[in-house]
Formats: structure tokens, C-alpha cells, sequence
């Protein structure tokens, strides 16, 4: 392109040189011409005219002359001759006619030529007008077209960088998505696998049931709270277990709607938590410096979800140690958890060792967190990114467009100038063409008005011959007239013959300079200045050309740069990387040698941990024997009875071993006497006197909760006799309203049969120390049945159920059901041919 740029640049300088040189020449030419060539040209042709003229004149009227001298010999009469004169004349007359009217013609014809020239030329100072102002509009055109492509290069290495960055996005988008899938996979191993795909359905379910987050919905435990301090990682997750993946939701008709889904669909299981039915007592927190509240130590959550975190953390102390964890534990009845995960249940249970935090549920979802916020943050970016480059491609589109259009226009223009250019040319030829006709023209008008003149003077001398003697010799006067024109044609002859030569080297020396100016110089001007405009785009087709491979040229020069940037950038990528290389090849040789040392020490803690269970087996048989031996010597304590009082064994502390020994052997000696009585009596007695008032305190409290068991029963067996009577009422209410909607002359009602019905009389017979009935409320336990009594009249028996026809206990039987759903009304009722006992009337009742 450089050398191409370099060309062309040289050609375009060369082209301007030669057409310079060539105008030089051409004005050298024109001046030889105009001022010395075409004069003398001119005037030797003038004088060659005038004296052809002169001479041909002459000859005529010699002729003229001759003719007359011989028209005495010719005609033997005046009239004749005159006859035939005026034959002549009238002939004269006719080409002096033709004559004349060749010359009007060329003169119309000069005016009209001259006229067009002149117009012509009005249109060629036209079309060159606005050929400037189109050469201008054109410069701004190609600048408007220039400035746009500078535009559009920008765009494009824009837009370039921005595919770069774009790409750069999409493998960082790629790798968190791998590194989220990474945390959500260590996230569901850390979990049940039911519990992972009961989790894994409930985004969708949620969006199905269209459940509102953070009102209905709150998420997993672990989302709803955030960690004061990462120290205190795995103590809340030993806290909390498998709590970490309950679900809190608002009430547990949320729960029950989730739980149908994931039933349903067998989707899998999940534990919900349910904040309107969580039940959490007010926890008395010990005062100590040594524990402190998890909940409120630890973890920070939103109020809403109080109550499950408080389901969750609130019977959890975080201790200092494992001694004061299992002091607090049993002292508050509270669970405690150390910083390094032991727990101390209040049960009484100790939980802890290695917490391997490669396999934390905190750890896997704090990862996971961290993973999706980085993905959104990455994925946020690459979308902006992406909408910035499609709005740069939409710019680059549109100022393509714009070029598209600006070069469509200039092309346009282009093509207008070259056809102005073209009928410019085809004026300045036209105007040629009519210069040499009316050049032409000129040339041959003298010739014809001297014909016309030589017409006038033949008539003139023949109409003087007319009427006058007829002879035939020539008078004096006409003797010397020829004899002087003889003369005047021999001279001018003469003058004419020397003439010719001036005449033809001047019209030599003007044809060359005229050869040289028409058919050289001028002729290749043209065709300079045709090969640079013939594609002209702005000014001229070279111009356009440079501009062109300026502009490629700078577009490679960039692409060469950012291919050069891209090398720097791999070049320095590659450097990057293998200084990462030799630097996880040096720490992987330090691994090995660590690695190499931990074996060793792993080999010499194996040594000096057999040894330790040498030594260990050792305590543990010196142990055994220390606990025998202090089994024989509570056993000898126990066989010396109880101890005296302290103030009795003062008096044996002075004393030393030897004698107390033999203090002791007397005293056994003493004892002997009364080795028949119980020596453990006392002991014993005190013994079962603890135990008797045990069991006292136990059975009053027995007898106590004997007592509120029998009034929980008494309590529970009134609600319910109240529950079947209340039903009962209702029951026969209804029973009696539907069979008189039924029967509508007719009555019926239920009746509860007791013991007291079945006693009779004998109720008057109690003594009156016995317990009054109440009969509107007796007890469910004297019920004895259910009776109807009906009548279909107004006045009549009221009957038994025994006692009816098939369609009366039909009707009865079905006012009994209709009685029963106006009481407690069910879904539904499905009857069998229920009319087939009733006749019409009762059909109509019921329908």
C-alpha cells in the first residue's frame, strides 16, 4: 500500500508537472501564433486575395472587351445584338441573383453561427459555474465521507475492544457458572438427597403457587441470617444440623399448599417451619461471662423470622470450654456449644472431635452465596456490555448507512459533473466546429461580393453596349482600356506567381504551429486531464485514489498495531503463566519436601503413639488396681460402722500410727464381747428412715395428681354429655321442623330414652340421702336410646317407628337425614330410588 500510496503520488506530482509544461507550451504557441504566424499568414493571404481579385477583374473586362469587338462580327444588326445583350444581362442578372442570395445565405448563416457561438459560450460559463459550486459541494462531500469513515474506523476499533472485553466476560461468566454448579453440588452433598430435591422444586413451585418472597415465603434457615464473625462458623452450624434446610413460610396453609405439590409430583421431602405455629417459651439466660446466647451472640436476622430462629438457636449457649459448656448445660438445661463444635446436650450428652469444614453445610452455602452474587454481577456486566456493542453496531451500522448514502450522493454528483464535463466538451467542439464554419464563412463572403461586385460591372458595361453603334473594332479609349488591363494581368501574374510562395510558407509555418498546438499539445492536455477525471470522486480520480489508499493504508497501519498489542498481550500472558508455572512447579517441589517431613514426623508419632498405649495399658492395669484396692478399703470402712462424732476423733490426732494400732487392737479385743449385736443397725435405720419419708412425699404427690386426673375427667365427661345433648337438641329441633315441612298436617319428634324412663316409678322410692337427677342434662351413661314418635293428622295417635307403613318410615327416615344436615351439613348426599315407597304427595314434599 505504501508503495502503491508512493505511485500514485508520484504520478499524480509527474501529471501536474507535464500538464504544466504543456500549458506553458501551449501559451508559448498560441502567442508565436497569434503575433507573428497567423498575421503574416493573414496578410499574405489578403494580398494573394486582393490581387487574384484585381487580376481576375481585369480579365474580365478584357474578356468583356473581346466579346464586344467581336459581337460587330457576330451580329449583322443593332437590334440583334441588343436582343441578345439583354438575353446576357438578364443571365447576369439571374447568377448575380443566386450570387446574392448565396451571400444573404452565408451572412444568415454567419449571424446565426456567431449568435450560437455566442450562446454557447453563455452555457460553457453556465455549466462551469456550476460545475464549481458541484467541485464544492463535492469537497464537502468527500470530507462529510472522510470524517464518517474516521467515525466508523473509531466505532469499529471500539467495538473491537469491546468483542475483546465481551469475550474476556464470557469465559469469566463460564467459570463462575462452573464454580456455582461446583458450591450447589458440595451444597446438596451436605444434605439429604430428598431434602436436595425437595429444594431443588421449590423455586418452581413457589412461582406456580405465585407465593410472595418475603411474605409468604422466606427460604432455608441459613438464608434468613448472617454471621457476626466467621469464628463462630461451626459452632451455629453444630447448633443448628439439618435445621440449617428448613423452610420458613408464613402460616401452614403456605406449608400445606407447598407440601401437596411436592407430594403430587413426588418431588421429594423438606420441614417447614411455620411462624404461626411455632411455640417458643421464654429462655432464662444464665449471667456468666464464661456462656453467652448464641441466637444473640452469633447470628443477625430480620425480626419477621424471629420465631424460627428462635425454634432453632434459642436453647443454645456458646461456651468458652468443654468444662464450662457441660457445667452451663446441666446447671440452665440448655444445650452449649464451643467455638470448636463440642456440644454438651442438656441431656446430658457430649458430642465433638474433628470438624472437617471441607464438608461444611455454612461453609458450602456461603460459598454458593458468594458463586450466584459473583455469576449476577458478571452476567449484569456481560449484558451491559453486550447492549453497549450492539448500540456501538447499530452506530457503525448507521454511520454506514450515512456513508453508503454521502457516497451514493457523491457518485451521483460525480456522474452529474461528468456529464456537464461531457456537454462542456461537446460545446467547446461545437464552438470549434462553428469558429472554422464561420472562419470558413468569412473566407468565402469576399469571395462571393467580389463576384457579385464583377456581376454589377459586366451588367453595367453590357447595358452600356446597348443601343449603341454596332462595329466591329474597339474605340481608343476601349483600344488603350484593354491594352492598359493586358498590362495590369501580365504584372499582377507576376505579383501573384512571387506571391504564392509567401504565402505558402506562411500557411506552412501556421499548419505546424497548428499541427503541433491541435495534435500534440493540446491533445494531450486532454488526455491528462480526461485520465484524471474520467472516475473522479472529488476532485479527480487521482485525488480520490490517494485519499482511498490513505485511508487503507491507516486502517492497516491499525490493524498492525492492535495485531502487535495482541502479541504484546499473549506475549505478556505467556510470560505471566509460566512465571506461574515455575512457581507452582517450586511449591509443589515444597509440598513434596513438606510432605516427605510429615512422614516422617507421621512415622515417629506412630512410634511414640504405641508407646503411648504401652504406657496407657500400663495406667490402666495400675487404674484396676487402685480401684480394687479402694474397694477393700470402703469395704473395711463400711464394716467399721458409722464414724464418731468429730470432736471424739480429735483426741486420736496427736496420737501416732503405732498407737492407734495398738488403741485399735484393744478396742477389737473390747468388741469382741459383743459380737452378737447388729453392728449396721444404726446405719440402717437411718437408711430406711430416708427412704419412708421418700416414699411419703411420693405418694402425697400421687395422691395430687390422682385428684386433678379425676377432675380432668369429671371436667371431660360434663363437655362431652353437654356436646351429645346439645346435638340431640339440635337434632330433634330440625326433626321437627322438617317433618312439618314435609307432613304439613302432621307432627313428629325425637326422644331420648334414659334409665330413668325405664325405672319408672321407682325414682319416688330413693331416699331422699340419694343424688337428685337432673333431668334436662342426665348423664350420657343412663342414655338407653333414640325414639320417634309421629302423627300424620292434626288430631290423632302419635305412632312408634314400629308401627308405620314402608313409605311413612321412608318419609320419617329421610326428615331424620335432612334433620341431621341442617345440624352438620356434608359435602354431598347420594339416595338410591328414594321415592319407591312414597306415593305422590310425600314425592312432592321431598322434591
Amino acid at each position: 500500500l505504501e508503495e502503491q500510496l508512493q505511485q500514485g503520488t508520484e504520478l499524480v506530482a509527474a501529471n501536474k508537472r507535464e500538464l504544466k509544461k504543456l500549458n506553458e507550451e501551449i501559451a508559448k504557441v498560441e502567442r508565436e501564433l497569434g503575433d507573428t504566424v497567423q498575421p503574416a499568414y493573414d496578410e499574405a493571404k489578403g494580398t494573394m486575395v486582393r490581387m487574384t481579385n484585381e487580376r481576375d477583374e481585369a480579365r474580365k473586362q478584357m474578356e468583356g472587351l473581346y466579346a464586344k469587338q467581336g459581337r460587330g462580327k457576330q451580329f449583322r444588326t443593332k437590334r440583334d445584338r441588343d436582343a441578345h445583350l439583354q438575353t446576357q444581362v438578364k443571365e447576369l442578372q439571374a447568377a448575380k441573383a443566386e450570387k446574392e442570395e448565396l451571400l444573404n445565405g452565408q451572412r444568415d448563416k454567419l449571424s446565426g453561427l456567431r449568435k450560437s457561438v455566442a450562446s454557447e459560450t453563455k452555457d460553457i460559463e453556465k455549466k462551469r459555474k456550476d460545475l464549481q459550486q458541484k467541485a464544492k459541494m463535492l469537497d464537502e462531500l468527500k470530507r462529510s465521507v472522510d470524517e464518517k469513515k474516521r467515525l466508523r474506523n473509531e466505532m469499529a476499533d471500539s467495538r473491537k475492544e469491546q468483542w475483546r472485553s465481551i469475550s474476556e466476560l464470557s469465559d469469566k461468566v463460564t467459570e463462575a457458572k462452573e464454580t456455582s454448579c461446583r458450591a450447589l453440588h458440595d451444597m446438596k452433598r451436605s444434605m439429604p438427597f430428598a431434602t436436595a430435591s425437595g429444594l431443588d422444586a421449590l423455586k418452581h413451585i413457589v412461582v406456580a403457587e405465585k407465593l410472595t418472597v418475603g411474605v409468604q415465603y422466606f427460604g432455608l434457615v441459613v438464608e434468613n441470617f448472617d454471621l457476626t464473625d466467621e469464628k463462630y462458623q461451626t459452632a451455629v452450624e453444630v447448633a443448628a444440623q439439618n435445621s440449617l434446610f428448613h423452610i420458613i413460610v408464613d402460616t401452614d396453609d403456605t406449608a400445606a399448599r407447598i407440601m401437596k405439590r411436592l407430594e403430587k409430583e413426588k418431588l421429594g421431602r423438606v420441614t417447614f417451619l411455620p411462624l404461626n405455629q411455632l411455640k417458643v417459651d421464654n429462655v432464662r439466660y444464665p449471667e456468666s461471662t464464661d456462656v453467652a446466647p448464641l441466637m444473640e451472640q452469633c447470628i443477625t436476622f430480620d425480626p419477621v423470622v424471629r420465631r424460627a430462629m428462635e425454634h432453632v438457636f434459642a436453647r443454645k449457649l456458646l461456651a468458652r470450654s468443654v468444662d464450662v459448656a457441660a457445667t452451663w448445660s446441666t446447671r440452665s438445661h440448655l444445650d452449649a456449644i464451643t467455638l470448636d463444635g463440642d456440644l454438651c446436650s442438656r441431656k446430658g450428652a457430649l458430642t465433638g472431635g474433628f470438624v472437617d469444614q471441607e464438608k461444611s453445610k455454612l461453609r458450602a452455602h456461603y460459598a454458593l452465596k458468594t458463586a450466584e452474587a459473583d455469576l449476577k454481577e458478571l452476567e449484569k456486566e456481560y449484558k451491559e456490555m453486550k447492549e453497549k456493542s450492539t448500540a456501538v453496531d447499530q452506530q457503525v451500522s448507521n454511520i454506514m448507512g450515512e456513508v453508503q448514502r454521502l457516497e451514493a450522493k457523491h457518485a451521483n454528483l460525480d456522474h452529474m459533473m461528468s456529464r456537464t464535463d461531457d456537454e462542456v466538451s461537446k460545446l467547446e467542439k461545437a464552438i470549434e466546429r462553428h469558429n472554422k464554419q464561420v472562419k470558413q464563412i468569412e473566407d468565402d463572403v469576399p469571395n462571393t461580393e467580389t463576384q457579385v461586385t464583377s456581376f454589377d460591372g459586366q451588367i453595367a458595361r453590357l447595358q452600356e453596349e446597348m443601343g449603341t453603334e454596332l462595329t466591329s473594332t474597339l474605340s481608343d479609349d476601349e483600344q488603350a482600356l484593354l491594352d492598359q488591363l493586358k498590362a495590369t494581368q501580365t504584372r499582377l501574374d507576376g505579383e501573384i506567381d512571387q506571391h504564392t510562395q509567401v504565402l505558402e510558407d506562411a500557411t506552412v509555418k501556421r499548419q505546424k504551429l497548428q499541427s503541433l498546438l491541435e495534435d500534440n499539445l493540446i491533445m494531450r492536455r486532454t488526455e491528462i486531464t480526461e485520465s484524471s477525471s474520467r472516475s473522479r470522486s472529488g476532485a479527480n480520480n487521482a485525488t480520490v485514489s490517494q485519499a482511498q489508499l490513505k485511508e487503507d493504508l491507516a486502517q492497516k497501519k491499525r490493524e498492525l498495531e492492535e495485531a502487535a498489542q495482541t502479541t504484546d498481550d499473549v506475549d505478556r500472558q505467556l510470560s505471566e503463566v509460566k512465571s506461574t508455572d515455575e512457581k507452582l512447579r517450586a511449591e509443589i517441589i515444597a509440598i513434596k519436601n513438606d510432605l516427605e517431613k510429615l512422614k516422617t514426623e507421621d512415622s515417629s508419632y506412630q512410634k511414640k503413639l504405641e508407646k503411648a498405649h504401652a504406657d496407657q495399658e500400663k495406667l490402666l492395669n495400675k487404674r484396676s488396681m487402685c480401684i480394687q484396692r479402694r474397694e477393700d478399703y470402703m469395704r473395711k470402712i463400711q464394716e467399721l460402722g458409722s464414724l464418731p462424732p468429730a470432736a471424739e476423733l480429735t483426741s486420736f490426732k496427736k496420737k501416732s500410727i503405732p498407737a492407734l494400732m495398738k488403741s485399735l487392737e484393744d478396742i477389737n479385743k473390747k468388741l469382741k464381747k459383743y459380737s452378737h449385736v447388729n453392728k449396721k443397725a444404726y446405719d440402717q435405720f437411718v437408711n430406711f428412715s430416708e427412704q419412708r419419708d421418700s416414699l411419703i412425699k411420693r405418694k402425697e404427690e400421687l395422691d395430687e395428681g390422682g385428684l386433678k386426673v379425676k377432675e380432668l375427667i369429671e371436667s371431660l365427661d360434663r363437655k362431652k354429655d353437654e356436646a351429645i345433648n346439645r346435638t340431640f337438641r339440635g337434632v330433634s329441633a330440625h326433626f321437627k321442623d322438617v317433618f312439618k315441612e314435609l307432613v304439613p298436617n302432621g307432627a313428629g319428634e325425637l326422644i331420648m330414652r334414659t334409665a330413668v324412663d325405664e325405672a319408672g316409678s321407682d325414682t319416688d322410692a330413693e331416699s331422699d340421702d340419694e343424688k337428685q337427677i337432673d333431668l334436662n342434662n342426665p348423664d350420657v351413661s343412663l342414655y338407653r336410646g333414640v325414639g320417634i314418635k309421629v302423627r300424620f293428622s292434626r288430631v290423632g295417635e302419635n305412632f312408634m317407628m314400629s308401627q308405620l307403613s314402608g313409605g311413612q318410615k321412608a318419609l320419617v327416615a329421610m326428615a331424620l337425614i335432612f334433620a341431621i344436615q341442617r345440624c352438620d351439613p356434608a359435602p354431598f348426599y347420594l339416595f338410591d330410588e328414594l321415592d319407591q315407597a312414597l306415593d305422590s304427595t310425600y314425592r312432592a314434599a321431598v322434591a
